[in-house]
């Protein structure tokens, strides 16, 4: 009874330090860990990350945290964030993250996350920490650079009207979404973006989309 409330007072995402501090007993960690997994208590994801069980969460797991646990440093950014800002019509089969690590996909349990690389130079701004009620929280790419970040992807780009069709024709980017980003902040986040589609074309692109 004492172990389901540690575990009921904990946050859903876990991983081994919480568990390492939450035990409140001496005892062997590892062994205590595996006693709760094979208990019900938790649900492994991967190792050294772990879930609670459904009854004892005081609200639904966040993929986007676990998303962060899972492998870092990383962002929630691409395909993802396009989707749930409605800029593409596709709703995304697994969440995707931007690290400065190499690329990993990555199938689990409770989803599946998907990892792609971006140098230094382009991963280092673009992205906020979303709070949620009980304290926790995950770093997102705001809208902006999601879309810059899924361009860089891409590689290098011809032209602006490459561009264009890149992102209205092959993205399916919502034009009028589009003109409703901040185009400031598109601006300035392209000037530090690494390459020529940024450095040329993109500005290009945002005058033309408001001409």
């Amino acid at each position: 009874m004492a172990e389901i409330r540690q575990i009921a007072e904990l946050r859903p995402e876990l991983d081994f330090l919480t568990l390492t501090q939450a035990g409140g007993e001496s005892g062997n960690v590892r062994d205590r860990i595996s006693r709760w997994m094979k208990s019900g208590l938790i649900i492994g994801v991967v190792p050294g990350i772990y879930v609670t069980a459904p009854e004892f969460r005081k609200r639904p797991i966040s993929l986007e945290i676990l998303a962060n646990m899972i492998y870092g440093p990383s962002y929630v950014s691409f395909e993802y964030v396009l989707s749930r800002a409605g800029l593409i019509p596709e709703a995304t089969q697994a969440l995707t993250s931007a690290t400065t690590k190499s690329n990993r996909d990555i199938d689990t349990s409770v989803g599946a996350f998907r990892y792609r690389h971006l140098p230094y130079a382009a991963y280092t701004f673009g992205y906020t920490r979303k709070e949620l009620a009980d304290g926790s929280g995950y770093l997102i790419a705001r809208p902006e650079k999601a879309l810059l970040d899924c361009l860089y992807r891409v590689g290098a780009i011809r032209s602006v009207k490459a561009l264009e069709d890149l992102l209205f024709d092959d993205m399916r980017i919502d034009r009028d979404l589009f003109r409703e980003l901040d185009q400031e902040l598109l601006a300035e986040y392209a000037t530090s973006m690494p390459g020529k589609t940024f450095r040329l074309h993109f500005p290009k692109l945002l005058r033309r989309a408001h001409a």
